[in-house]
């Protein structure tokens, strides 16, 4: 039920996934492209055979047309591509049994065109041509596959894997370029949590971390899937993952929900648990971690089967608020600036209810809410339409005898350029620090040796390139983002205490 979130950034994910689970491997589930709803409307909706996935869609120009496209797994066994402009359908590949995991989007085989990637019941992950839906790959597992598929290059070999969970009890890594198996980490359960990539250690290698139903959180390493720690909670682990640095300390975070009721915050170096929540039922939905109240820490948001959204203190897992909702929260949700004023809204999942909300992050209060349909899958945002503005994507089990299943949110003036959240906000550097486009290349000045990440995302929160990550010294540097593609691109810098985005165009 969980799904690896938003850049639409994962940046706990800030831009949207975007292609993957919260949008970057992370799964921070943040999206930093602005939208322009106050007063939502529905902009159209799309009938699938049965229930829409129960995760998040993906938002990308998957055929190269210069028009994004949203592609949705559902109950019916198909995957689908729809045109964002207007919902109808581009194309449709039909599995075996239901697609409830999560799509990834992403160049795996490095031909200059993307695949989508994702899992379905009859036990199969198939990398889809996304010009046509066509079938380029697909790897049989044991078992299952609900989990949702990250992809990233784990092991350093300049190309791109893709992981994903089975309930045959296997953590998978599988090459891009032909779906063949590059190693495989074995449980004792089912795994339904979607697996979060990323260098949880600081040792410069990537890590893959997952939960599973013997009661463990694992990470492994990325290179070979040896584990390196594990840690058990008290029931199921069926929420996905989250790293960040939680606490502004400098080291990466690990967040997850579990079915002992329980939110988790540990260490990304061995496990270890920083803190625990407790709230009334149990946690299958995943968090979404950003400042969003602009104080200068990190918060994380969360819900949980008791009917509650919480948003905790990052730094000790103390609750900040709580909000009530009609209906269990079973999946995650997204943190987007939809409404445009500079600071986060919260998009909530519910089980059987037809409302979707949308909260002010920085106090929980409602800012709007929706009647869509029956069920309210994980919601999540991005740019549909080429507007410049971020709109929402959300799967339903839709209303009875109505039959609609997708339904795309917009606010009613179809408004244009946002642009990026927090561009104008500068908080928790000293004065002296710059960062602006010089041309096509970024500058950046720290004043002092700082703990920063620079990473560049497409106009979609698709991860393009991962610039910097590290300790970074006092002084001016100048950085030569990647731009393969005419269009709008993010950088955004992430460092202790804050972030800040920056609009290049080529």
């Amino acid at each position: 039920m969980m799904t690896g979130c938003i850049l639409s950034v994962c940046i706990g994910q800030v831009f949207g996934n975007w292609p993957m689970w919260g949008g970057e491997p992370s799964h921070q589930s943040v999206q930093l492209l602005k939208g322009a709803i106050r007063s939502p409307v529905i902009k159209w909706r799309f009938a699938t055979g049965a229930d829409v996935e129960w995760q998040f869609s993906a938002i990308a120009d998957v055929d190269g047309d210069g028009q994004p496209e949203v592609v949705i797994g559902a109950g019916d066994r198909k995957v689908y591509c729809l045109r964002g402009l207007n919902g109808s359908q581009k194309w449709a590949f039909t599995a075996s049994d239901w697609v409830w995991s999560s799509p990834a989007v992403a160049d795996v085989d490095g031909d200059g065109r993307l695949e989508v990637v994702i899992g379905s019941w009859d036990h199969n992950i198939y990398c889809l041509r996304g010009s046509d839906g066509t079938l380029k790959w697909a790897f049989t597992t044991g078992g299952p596959v609900w989990s949702s598929p990250a992809i990233a290059d784990v092991d350093g070999d300049g190309q791109l894997e893709v992981v994903v969970g089975s309930l045959d009890y296997n953590l998978y890594c599988i090459r891009g370029t032909d779906g063949t198996q590059k190693w495989a980490f074995t449980t004792n359960s089912s795994i339904y949590s979607s697996p979060t990539v990323a260098d949880c250690d600081g040792d410069g290698k990537i890590e893959v971390v997952v939960g599973s139903d013997d009661n463990q959180v694992y990470c492994v390493k990325g290179s070979d899937g040896t584990q390196k720690w594990a840690f058990t909670v008290g029931n199921l682990v069926r929420s996905s993952p989250a790293v960040a640095d939680c606490d502004g300390d400098g080291h990466a975070e690990v967040v997850i929900g579990s079915h002992d009721d329980k939110v988790y915050c540990l260490r990304g170096s061995d496990g270890t648990q920083k803190w625990a929540f407790t709230t009334n039922a149990y946690v299958t939905s995943s968090p979404a971690i950003a400042d969003v109240d602009m104080d200068g820490s990190i918060e994380v948001i969360i819900g949980s089967m008791d009917n509650k959204i919480y948003c905790l203190r990052g730094s000790d897992g103390t609750q900040k608020w709580v909000f009530t909702t009609s209906a269990n929260v079973h999946l995650p949700g997204a943190l987007v600036d939809i409404d445009g004023d500079n600071r986060l809204e919260y998009l909530v999942s519910q089980l059987s209810d037809s409302v979707l909300y949308c909260l002010n992050a920085e106090d929980g209060t409602l800012a709007w809410q929706i009647t869509l349909a029956y069920t309210v899958n994980s919601p999540f945002a991005g740019d549909i339409d080429g507007d410049g503005c971020s709109e929402i994507i959300v799967g339903t089990r839709g209303t009875y005898g109505q039959g609609y299943r997708v339904f795309a949110i917009d606010d009613q003036n179809n408004s244009q350029g946002c642009g990026p959240v927090y561009e104008d906000i500068e908080e928790g550097l000293s004065k002296g620090f710059e960062f602006k486009a010089v041309g096509q290349n970024i500058y950046l000045f720290m004043p002092n040796q700082t703990q920063v990440s620079l990473t560049l995302y497409d106009a979609q929160g698709r991860v393009v390139q991962k610039l910097y990550d590290g300790v970074l010294s006092s002084g001016g540097h100048t950085f030569n983002p990647r731009l393969e593609a005419n269009g709008v691109y993010m950088a955004v810098l992430r460092y202790p205490g804050g972030m800040k985005s920056l609009k290049i165009v080529r």
